[in-house]
């Protein structure tokens, strides 16, 4: 039983396990250099949204500064209004939609 385990063929079964070993090794290899890869320019794309999320939030707090001023504005003509043309009533305002309320 014992006859087939010369040294040649230990020998041979160990060129053999550390041929898979190194192939499994490369294959892994060239995985995690894909992975690396694609991780890095996920993170490009995340710092360029993020950026973009600045800048747009930006925008909005200087949209949301106009219409405040805008509605300021509009409360002195219609106060103006009733001053000087009482007969006359102005267009009713429109409602502010509740989910902007708390931010105009």
């Amino acid at each position: 039983m014992l006859q087939w385990l010369t040294p040649e063929v230990i020998q041979q079964l160990g060129v053999a396990v550390a041929a898979i070993i190194g192939a499994a090794t490369a294959w892994q290899a060239k995985i995690v250099s894909r992975l690396r890869s694609e991780v890095s320019e996920l993170r490009g794309e995340v710092s360029t949204l993020k950026a973009e999320a600045e800048k747009e939030r930006g925008r909005f707090r200087d949209a949301i500064r106009l219409i405040r001023g805008l509605l300021r504005h509009i409360d002195e003509l219609v106060l103006a209004l009733r001053e000087h043309a009482p007969h006359h009533q102005p267009p009713p305002v429109p409602p502010t939609p509740t989910s902007l309320e708390e931010e105009i």
